[in-house]
């Protein structure tokens, strides 16, 4: 069983249709060990999100091609996990709720200090950390549950094979063709038994790293822990 994890590389995209602002946020954001993609303009930074999907993304608010509304509205419309922080050097209190309301994570006005843009960034990042943990749990206990459910509704039919296998096995009218395919059906089902009742106690589950991001459940390793 896999589940989507995040990647690990901090990468902003920063949107601003003066090139020298954006050259100043990327100054600024690789001392902080960030990744930085430039792009001059909306119309560009709708591109290069075509292509790529960023974790965080900086754009100005007033851009002449296409504005940071409308690269807010592109971001949810395309259901992407961006989070969004607006800057704008036109700081009226429409400008910044309406972006806050379409979507936008958290706004900085220009001129803007090293220090709130890089505390911005670095929340952003931290809010990004929690929230794919919690979309972590949630996946995996959708998938316990569902386990559980599947375990319930087949176990009671599986003892009613069981309780003919071991009958067949025992019998002697059958004959000894008859009792060795009993006892093959009975060792088979209850190899069935044991891991139905490893998938009830998915709830203990051990997961496992892989090469490339992938995430497997340890049932053998989980179950352990129960006994």
């Amino acid at each position: 069983m896999e589940s989507p994890v995040p990647g690990e590389e901090r990468t902003v995209l920063v949107i601003d249709d003066d090139e020298g602002e954006c050259y100043l946020v990327e100054d600024i954001l690789v001392e902080e060990g960030i990744k930085v993609d430039i792009a001059v303009g909306g119309e560009m930074g709708i591109r290069l999100m075509t292509e790529k999907e960023y974790p965080v993304v900086i754009t100005d608010l007033r851009m002449p091609d296409i504005d940071g509304m409308a690269v807010i509205d592109f971001i949810h419309k395309r259901r992407l996990n961006s989070l969004i922080v607006v800057i704008t050097g036109y700081a009226t209190i429409d400008s910044v709720i309406d972006a806050l309301r379409a979507g936008a994570y958290d706004y900085i006005i220009k001129p803007f200090s090293a220090e709130l843009l890089r505390f911005t960034v670095r929340r952003a990042f931290n809010y990004i950390t929690i929230r794919d943990e919690q979309d972590r749990l949630k996946y995996f206990d959708m998938i316990t549950q569902l386990a559980s459910t599947t375990a319930h509704e087949v176990f009671q039919p599986l003892t009613v094979l069981m309780g003919e296998a071991s009958a067949i096995a025992k019998g002697a009218a059958e004959g000894p063709v008859a009792r060795e395919m009993g006892q093959s059906i009975l060792t088979e089902a209850r190899k069935i038994r044991d891991i139905i009742r490893k998938m009830e106690n998915l709830h203990d589950y051990v997961t496992k790293s892989f090469p490339g991001g992938h995430i497997i459940l340890d049932i053998e390793k989980g179950s352990s822990h129960t006994k």
